[in-house]
């Protein structure tokens, strides 16, 4: 996060800029909306292009990518890309991983990947996002057990049952 806090200017009107940010995100947003406009247009059009499942969100990401390409444009026009090659120096790099904050990010990367690859795939979604959840937040966030377990137990809940009995549908995860 203190990367991040570095790139940051200050313009004319006081508002901070990240133009670093906004060029990194600007085109993984636009690579995002190009996959799902590219999935949503070969659905099934059952009845013709007007009953097709996909036209919503194809112009949910078509919108996006709109709204993606004025980040770009914002970070290249504010030589974003100088501060972004900047920041993957090594020197910069090996200064976030003795700060910490690279290993954080390291650490949730690796959280969520055990999740979707190890555990969903041997345990059911209620145990297994309650394992998650509880391991996660006893690392990230160092709260009483008790409130983790809590907080764990209750999201676990409120997914299931809204996911499997209000909107009917099965979840991820082996079993139940």
């Amino acid at each position: 996060m203190e990367v991040i806090d570095e790139l940051k200017e200050k313009t004319e009107q006081g508002v901070e800029e990240t133009p670093a940010a906004d060029l990194l995100m600007g085109i993984l947003l636009m690579a995002l909306s190009a996959v799902i406009c590219y999935a949503s247009w070969f659905w099934p059009r059952p009845e013709g292009i007007a009953s097709a499942p996909g036209l919503f969100p194809f112009f949910i990401a078509l919108s996006l990518s709109f709204m993606a390409l004025g980040l770009l444009i914002n970070g290249l026009r504010l030589k974003g890309y100088r501060q972004l090659l900047a920041a993957f120096t090594a020197t910069q790099l090996q200064e976030t991983w003795e700060r910490g904050n690279l290993k954080l990010i390291l650490l949730a990367f690796a959280t969520v990947m055990t999740y979707l690859v190890v555990i969903l795939n041997l345990l059911s979604f209620e145990i297994g996002t309650f394992l998650y959840m509880a391991g996660s937040l006893y690392l990230f966030w160092r709260g009483k057990i008790y409130r983790i377990l809590l907080i764990s137990a209750g999201m676990v809940a409120f997914y299931s049952i809204s996911f499997k009995v209000l909107f009917k549908l099965t979840l991820p995860g082996a079993g139940m």
